[in-house]
């Protein structure tokens, strides 16, 4: 059995993602989301660098164990230490956005370098500082969009 379900919640990678337009099977009598899940994980990844407010402390570690880095290493690359990563992810030290504009430009070194110019308009330090008070809500995903970017 199959639907599609206009929105669905999925907190998998350790953080709300909004599933828009989602196909859905039937599974041992429970509906469970019908998508690659690969395909999913690279268009947050994406995704997440170019969003116009701060990152969570569970995006930027969804972000380093999607590189497959140790706290320790992702602290080495950024020029931190291991507990200021700790303290970030559990979000009990917050990022200046400063260190927020060099997080996203090394994890940016994982995208094609033709998105340069527009991730730097949309996440310049003063950016990021003005929409630090925003509300965090599910990361939206549109099935659609996400096929076609395969």
């Amino acid at each position: 059995m199959e639907k599609k379900s206009k929105t669905f919640i999925y907190e998998g990678l350790g953080f709300p993602i909004e599933l828009i337009n989602v196909p859905m099977k039937k599974v041992l009598n429970e509906w469970i989301i019908d998508i690659d899940m690969n395909a999913l994980q690279i268009f947050v990844f994406k995704g997440l660098i170019h969003k116009t407010y701060p990152l969570s402390g569970k995006e930027i570690r969804f972000m380093r164990k999607f590189l497959q880095m140790s706290s320790t290493e992702f602290g080495k690359k950024l020029a931190v230490s291991h507990a200021t990563i700790v303290k970030w992810e559990k979000e009990q030290t917050k990022i200046n956005p400063l260190q927020e504009s060099y997080i996203r430009m090394f994890l940016f070194e994982h995208l094609q370098n033709n998105e340069l110019l527009s991730l730097y308009q949309e996440i310049r330090p003063e950016k990021l500082a003005e929409s630090k008070h925003e509300k965090q809500v599910p990361f939206p995903v549109d099935i659609n969009q996400l096929r076609a970017a395969i």
